[in-house]
Parts: C-alpha cells; structure tokens; sequence
C-alpha cells in the first residue's frame, strides 16, 4: 500500500503481539507517532523496544485492561499526553474462550464480553472528544464469528456481533461530524491468542468445526489484517464498512 499517515497520531490495543502488533508495526514504517497498548506489560515492553528499534523513533507502550474503565481512561489520556492528539483508533485488544453452551461459565461469559465488546465501547468513548479536534477515526476489530454462527463460540460471536454493532451505530452517529467508524472481520488468524483459544472440549463435533475453515486452507496472518485496517484508516470516504478478511471462509 502506498497509503502514508506521516504526523498522524495513533492509538492500537493489543500491541503485544498479533493483530496489534502487526498494526502498530505498519502504522509506524508509514511514518505514524503510536502509542500501543495490552494488559500483558512484559509483553508489551518488549514489543515497544522491538518497534522502536525497528523504525528508530519511540513508539510508546501504555500498559491497559480494556476491560476496565478507568484504565481505558487512563490510556486514552496518556496516549494523547506523549502524542499532543489523537487521530486514530484501532481497538484490537480482544480475548477467546470456546466452550459447550451449557457448560460455559457465567464468569467467563461475563470476561469476554467486558474484554471484547466494553472495551471498544470504553475507548471510543473517551477517544472521541480528541477525534472531533482532529477528524479522525476508528479501526475497530470485530469478526467473522460477528457474521454468522460458530458452534461453542457463544461468547466470542456475541461479544463480535455487538462490536459491528457498535460501530455501525457510532459511523452513522459522527458521520456528519467527521469521525469515521469501520471494522474488520477476520477470519480464523493465526496468533498467540488464537493457538490457546482452540480447545472445545472433548465432547466437540469436529466436522462441524471443519466446515469453518477458510477455502485458503490455512489461517490468515496478522500482517494481512494490519493491511485491512490501514486500507480503512486512510479510506477517506468509508464509514460504517464492516470489511470481511477470512479467506472465503463465509462464501460458503
């Protein structure tokens, strides 16, 4: 992509690793300022040094539980604190848990839900003043699980399907106030969350696991979906797109 975001302020959740990680990594070879954040400091130390190093200027690491209003507080002040404004959120922090339905725990539940689907909504709440000043945006990540129906993912395509939702519902909000809301929807990606997301328990019908697989025979990388959100950050005209990346997997 030949898309640039020189002097561009940006804010990406779940920087660690995967997904956000490869955001980041994108946004700062375009010439961005980041900010990246995750609940995993160790990991998010790490990943900022990396980056850093990588594109020799700092990219800052704040370390944030999505699931908890006052740390999305503290983030979104922080980040525009070192950066002196926002214009772009990429909500990626997200967490997985399979399960039987019957047998899933409300604890659980309520985990994947606050992570998934509150933390967006957190974010973009205390984002969205400094948007307004800057008329800028949000990437959030929602999925295919959004889409339709994943056996033993109650949880996970809930939490997913109230993130395009949400961000259907902010697009046609800002509109008229130049704040531009998308999302992507991935496919099955292979990332550190996603390799210890896997176990359906030992009662699960695989063949029907099977039939969610992507046509591409294979999980898609994090780089492609870094794609996909760069594409819809600098996609002047796009605002309420829920962009589909999974490899075919719901052409079928």
């Amino acid at each position: 992509m030949t898309m640039e975001f020189k002097g561009k302020a940006v804010l990406v959740t779940g920087g660690a690793s995967g997904i956000g990680y490869a955001t980041a990594d994108q946004f700062a070879a375009k010439g961005a300022d980041v900010v990246i954040a995750d609940v995993n400091q160790a990991g998010l130390t790490e990943a900022a040094a990396k980056l850093s190093a990588q594109h020799g200027r700092t990219v800052h690491a704040v370390v944030c539980d999505a699931s908890d209003a006052d740390s999305c507080t503290n983030l979104v002040n922080e980040a525009v604190r070192l950066l002196g404004k926002l214009d772009i959120l990429c909500n990626i922090a997200g967490i997985l848990a399979n399960g039987p339905t019957e047998n899933f725990a409300d604890e659980t539940w309520l985990k994947v839900l606050s992570v998934n689907l509150n933390g967006p909504f957190f974010l973009s709440k205390r984002a969205l003043p400094h948007l307004l000043e800057t008329q800028g945006c949000i990437v959030n990540v929602a999925s295919t699980a959004g889409l339709v129906g994943v056996p033993y993912g109650a949880a996970y395509s809930a939490s997913k399907s109230g993130v395009i939702g949400l961000t259907k519902a902010m697009a046609a909000e800002y509109s008229r106030k130049g704040v531009r809301v998308n999302a992507i929807c991935p496919g099955h990606v292979i990332t550190p969350m996603t390799s210890k997301g896997g176990d359906f328990g030992p009662d699960t019908d695989m063949d029907l696991i099977y039939k969610l697989f992507p046509l591409t025979q294979r999980g898609s990388e994090p780089s492609e979906m870094a794609d996909a959100i760069i594409f819809l950050a600098g996609a002047v005209n796009a605002t309420g797109t829920i962009l589909t990346v999974d490899g075919g997997q719901t052409a079928i």
